[in-house]
């Protein structure tokens, strides 16, 4: 089982690894197009002067165009198949391949089955036939000899713009400027002791810091006020019984006693009370009659029975 385990993992990382370098053909980019060659121009494979297309992958990785489509009509998108049979249609990460116009797609991979003419629109579309990945004018007064080409303002980020003047051709050449300067290498140039940096990382784990401060100090502030109210719930609810013993009910109550200790002095009368005052706190009984205490005298009782008294009279 363990076996399994590490045969199933190290085919997972190969598969997660081969994923991140494997991009996706929406990296593809159409750098550069010319319509009419002069004798400067760069030959195809059989000798021969063609207009061509460059396409660039913009990706940290390899891009494989197998499958997808070039076509000058946008009611016919797959016009011109780029085979999968061929490994060289794999494009390395910001590399450019070439593909001749010669309007005969059966010589090669990197051959399409049309010819490019001025004032038209050259799509490049994806493998499913119908997303259109990108595209570019050719102006219909671009003079021989002259390409139309994206530039990439910031080849770090490879952000590109359409060049309105026709270019001197630099076909399977990455376009625009190669020594644009990256953020690091400016930072480095601006802040060559990495004093600006330092106070920025100080800055950052300053502000940080005193976002926690205040999130832990608000969850503070609602744990003691959430305590504070439980505990004067708590004291006004024990403090309930001694605001009760001042209602009305208990002064006719107080009164009611008062009432039969005067007419009675007796022992009995007292255990009587006693008795009827626990029950009637201790909610056991319950005295329907307002401001009166019902007493029943009885012949006979354990209470008058002199075999209950413990203690001898004197002699």
């Amino acid at each position: 089982m363990k076996v399994k385990s590490i045969f199933l993992s190290l085919a997972f990382l190969l598969t997660s690894s081969a994923a991140l370098h494997a991009q996706n053909v929406a990296d593809l980019v159409i750098s550069e197009v010319l319509a009419e060659p002069d004798s400067t121009c760069i030959v195809d494979d059989f000798g021969k002067r063609t207009g061509w297309i460059e396409i660039l992958n913009t990706s940290q990785g390899i891009v494989n165009m197998g499958g997808c489509y070039l076509t000058d009509d946008k009611n016919d998108l797959k016009k011109s198949l780029i085979p999968k049979t061929d490994n060289r249609v794999q494009i390395g990460p910001r590399q450019v391949a070439l593909f001749f116009a010669t309007g005969n797609g059966n010589q090669g991979a990197f051959y399409s089955s049309f010819k490019i003419r001025r004032g038209s629109t050259i799509y490049l579309v994806s493998n499913d036939g119908r997303t259109i990945v990108d595209s570019i004018v050719v102006p219909e007064n671009l003079p021989v000899g002259m390409s139309v080409s994206k530039l990439a303002e910031d080849n770090k980020q490879m952000e590109f713009v359409t060049v309105p003047e026709p270019m001197t051709p630099s076909p399977r050449v990455l376009n625009g400027n190669q020594n644009v300067e990256s953020n690091a290498q400016r930072m480095a140039r601006q802040d060559p002791h990495g004093w600006i940096l330092s106070a920025t990382s100080v800055a950052v784990v300053f502000i940080a810091l005193a976002i926690l401060w205040f999130l832990f100090w608000l969850l503070f502030e609602r744990v003691a006020n959430a305590k504070a109210k439980k505990e004067k719930a708590m004291k006004e609810a024990a403090q309930q019984p001694v605001a009760a013993a001042t209602s009305p009910a208990d002064a006719e109550t107080a009164a009611a006693i008062a009432l039969a200790l005067d007419m009675d002095q007796s022992g009995d009368t007292y255990a009587a009370i006693a008795l009827g005052l626990h029950l009637y706190f201790s909610e056991s009984a319950h005295d329907l009659e307002s401001n009166v205490l019902t007493l029943k005298p009885m012949d006979h009782h354990e209470w008058s029975s002199k075999s209950s008294v413990l203690t001898q009279s004197p002699r």
